[in-house]
């Protein structure tokens, strides 16, 4: 019976106080890393049960749902802020995520905070990459005649819809490597809502230029590139120069693209690569704050289950790529996603696809890039506030 005892007590110790991946400590413990995440259970089911919250709409929604997660989030960290501050610890607080990013760990400070009563998980925080070009750049001159309509916008016959609609009044959010803001094709989009959570630059820029690839496809007023080129665009750096993002920029990020004003009802996203469901949180405080949540799901095909997350999720919109002649692209990443679910749930055009490079007036030729902005832009002109707003559910 005592040894029963024993093991019960044992066993309600581990917990209640937490857990941490081996790996953080490994890494701590060689000097390699002093940061980490410290994640608590998420509280997405409280809002979804939440009937005051679900009755409100539009604004008044947005800031009921920020004001509930903020109380939520600080009351559950309160404990872990508190002990992170005797221990010297640096910290950044989140709230569209229930985690906290925590700076400065050497082995012991991570062992004590390790005993802080809870259940949590202390662990290294993800990284994304952006999704890597299959095909090689093709620098155009600015004074050379391009065909108009691209190709892509052409195929999913986006011209027709632009008599009805060119996106006017929706706003599209981007959060990659930036935007060119210099660009003469991408800065009369821009609508005046920036975060660089890397190198806190005061207006959009891109020096790797992925992102400005990807906003030049949904909203560039030129040389029929975009599909929804009377939208305007708001963006954040989740990615650095080198193309990779943390988990805290991204959170950051998510966060910036509820709170900005104007408010995103589509964020086009292509990246992914860091497994499990740490997005899911941030999907469904999106999906509440009417925004709609689009990833492309990468280029790691042709072989059957290489969507990388958070694409293979069910919660958001999955776009392939297709080429030229309707079929999909070899490079891109196959179905089933996350647990089996179906995916993907639409195919797009992503191969020989011209948008906005990183020069004042340059365009660039990629493969691999153009599937989820074509996706995106579609939802742009159909979110347009005088045309009805299309519902995801």
């Amino acid at each position: 019976m005592m040894k029963l005892l024993l093991i019960f007590a044992a066993t309600l110790t581990v917990v209640l106080s937490g857990s941490v991946d081996p790996s953080l400590t490994k890494g701590v413990d060689l000097g390699l890393n002093t940061v980490a995440i410290l994640e608590l259970p998420q509280i997405v089911g409280q809002l979804e049960t939440n009937q005051a919250l679900q009755t409100l709409f539009g604004d008044a929604k947005v800031a009921t749902l920020v004001a509930t997660l903020k109380g939520l989030t600080s009351a559950a960290q309160a404990p872990f802020v508190s002990i992170a501050a005797s221990l010297g610890l640096e910290i950044e607080q989140y709230w569209i995520s229930n985690v906290i990013l925590v700076k400065g760990l050497t082995l012991e400070k991570l062992d004590t905070l390790s005993k802080t009563p809870g259940e949590f998980i202390l662990r290294k925080q993800h990284i994304v990459t952006i999704d890597h070009i299959r095909s090689g750049r093709e620098e155009i001159s600015n004074n050379l005649t391009v065909q108009n309509p691209q190709w892509g916008v052409a195929k999913i016959r986006a011209p027709e819809a632009w008599n009805l609609t060119t996106g006017e009044n929706a706003v599209v959010g981007f959060i990659d490597t930036g935007v060119n803001i210099g660009h003469v094709a991408l800065s009369d989009g821009y609508a005046g809502a920036w975060m660089d959570p890397y190198y806190n630059t005061p207006t959009p820029t891109d020096v790797q230029g992925h992102g400005s690839f990807i906003a030049g496809i949904v909203v560039v007023r030129a040389n029929g590139i975009g599909v929804a080129p009377g939208a305007q665009y708001i963006a954040c750096r989740g990615m650095n120069n080198q193309g990779s993002g943390t988990e805290a920029a991204l959170i950051q990020c998510a966060e910036f693209m509820v709170t900005a004003t104007p408010r995103p009802q589509v964020v086009p996203n292509a990246w992914g690569g860091a497994s499990g469901a740490w997005f899911e949180p941030i999907i469904s405080a999106w999906r509440s704050a009417g925004i709609i949540p689009l990833f492309a799901i990468g280029n790691s095909g042709p072989n059957c289950g290489t969507i990388s997350a958070p694409g293979s999720h069910a919660s958001v919109i999955g776009a392939a790529a297709t080429s030229d002649t309707d079929a999909v692209a070899t490079f891109s990443s196959r179905g089933p996603g996350a647990g089996g679910v179906l995916k993907p749930d639409f195919a797009a055009p992503g191969s020989n696809i011209l948008s906005a490079g990183t020069g004042a007036g340059n365009y660039v030729t990629m493969s691999g890039n153009g599937a989820g902005p074509h996706t995106d832009g579609v939802y742009g002109r159909e979110i347009s506030p005088q045309h009805g707003f299309v519902k995801f559910e």
